[in-house]
């Protein structure tokens, strides 16, 4: 018991000096500056509109997934290039358009919410989403890790 006591004297003083240190740190680590989170998404749309999927493909780490609605998972650099080569053909895609961020950054890890439309080559709107993606700062670059959407496109208050 008398070992007890001071034991939990001590753990309660550390905690309160944790605690009462916290906003000190938060306050001195560094986020990302959000205009560079958006740059890759807003990258992604310029390499899709010059229908370089290559270029895209190295946006997403070694290891990224993306989660495509109402379909598996897609793991790996190699294969999201796959993946994209079937959805993302050139013939039936022309471009993106992102807007409507939300963007929460720290210095190593991010993620960005966006509206999408996806452009046929006429510059036509052929589908309305969500974009959820996480990114991770890797080699001093900030790269897709996961990659999320919906397609929203026959819902009514996105077709006004």
């Amino acid at each position: 018991m008398t070992i007890t006591k001071p034991f939990s004297f001590l753990l309660g003083a550390l905690m309160v000096l944790a605690l009462h240190d916290t906003p000190a740190l938060a306050a001195h680590t560094p986020s990302a500056d959000p205009a560079e989170v958006q740059a890759v998404t807003e990258q992604f749309a310029t390499d899709l509109a010059k229908g370089d999927l290559q270029a895209i493909s190295r946006l997403y780490t070694d290891d990224a997934s993306l989660l495509p609605p109402n379909a598996a998972a897609v793991s790996g650099r190699a294969a999201i290039l796959a993946y994209f080569e079937k959805t993302l053909r050139p013939d039936l895609i022309g471009g993106a358009r992102f807007d409507h961020y939300e963007i929460y950054a720290g210095p190593e890890a991010a993620t960005s919410i966006s509206q999408i439309r996806m452009l046929d080559r006429n510059g036509r709107v052929v589908e309305r989403g969500r974009q959820i993606i996480i990114l991770l700062k890797q080699g001093g670059k900030w790269k897709i890790h996961r990659d999320m959407w919906s397609d929203t496109s026959s819902t009514a208050t996105n077709n006004r």
